[in-house]
């Protein structure tokens, strides 16, 4: 390359960039995309809060790196093993297990999504079913939604497993007659359709999917457990980023629903209402899961 061509692109970057070379940190934000089969979906959806991230973290000397989109746990989990990521937005289980396996991940703000605060599941069988409790469902079939869910799978899992209810895979060849079969149907409402359709026994997913279900299928449906509660999403930090750029990252998110490009951004991104710091019952409530996983892992 010429000579003037490539001090033609350095100033351009210089000129573009102008807090690199004033920057203290860098900070990158990793996501595992909820849609796998559409790549492009968790740059829309974390696109805004990405340039807000930029504009307000640029004026405090972080320079804020292309957004990480994982497409599964074990691929965000190598990502944090390699330093390749600073922060985390996720459900409670997949924060718990990626922590577990870098031992280099805190839970640092609680996150608003879909207005709640903190959830639970419900297990749910056709109005007409003789299943009135988890007991019942040995030898019979579950739909989950997907593998990465919290609600809609790691939470009614371990729950099953707490009640020493056995699983497996409907993949599985070699399973026990006893064990209760799971499968992923890839949404909250297609499980609704496959209880209300007798494709599946029973389904799980959380209260808000709950009151979210067409009110017509709702009513042909009825609960038969609910779990303990768990915190309804995470913003976590990696443990080896600096204190300062933690101090100042949980700030701006702390009072992003505060204007309205920051309001805007959070609410595209996975439809967040605001950030809390963390209270001693959330730590409580974090630390029982993780013990539940530590047991049933």
């Amino acid at each position: 390359m010429p000579i003037f061509t490539r001090l033609s692109w350095v100033i351009f970057f210089l000129f573009n960039h102008p807090d690199v070379t004033a920057s203290e940190h860098s900070f990158r934000v990793g996501v595992i995309n909820e849609r796998p089969q559409m790549p492009e979906y968790a740059l829309h959806q974390f696109g805004l809060l990405q340039h807000y991230l930029v504009s307000k973290l640029a004026p405090l000397n972080i320079t804020v790196e292309p957004l990480f989109v994982a497409k599964t746990i074990e691929e965000m989990i190598q990502a944090f093993k390699r330093g390749h990521v600073d922060a985390l937005f996720e459900g409670m289980f997949p924060t718990l297990m990626i922590e577990q396996r870098t031992q280099c991940l805190d839970p640092s703000l609680l996150v608003w999504r879909k207005g709640q605060r903190q959830y639970h599941s419900v297990f749910f069988v056709h109005k007409n079913s003789p299943y009135y409790e988890l007991d019942d469902l040995t030898g019979k079939n579950i739909v989950f939604e997907s593998p990465r869910s919290t609600s809609a799978f790691f939470l009614p899992y371990l729950t099953l497993q707490s009640e020493h209810i056995k699983l497996a895979s409907m993949e599985d060849k070699a399973f026990s007659p006893d064990a209760l079969r799971y499968q992923f149907a890839g949404s909250e409402l297609n499980q609704a359709y496959w209880v209300y359709l007798g494709r599946a026994d029973v389904g799980a997913f959380n209260n808000g999917d709950w009151q979210r279900t067409p009110e017509k299928m709702r009513q042909e449906l009825r609960i038969i457990h609910s779990t303990r509660p768990v915190l309804r999403w995470l913003f976590s930090l990696s443990c080896s980023l600096n204190a300062s750029a933690k101090d100042k990252v949980k700030h701006v998110l702390l009072n992003a629903h505060h204007d309205e490009q920051g309001q805007q951004a959070i609410t595209n991104a996975a439809n967040i209402a605001k950030f809390e710091v963390l209270n001693a019952q959330d730590f409580e409530n974090i630390n029982y899961w993780k013990d539940i996983i530590k047991l049933h892992k």
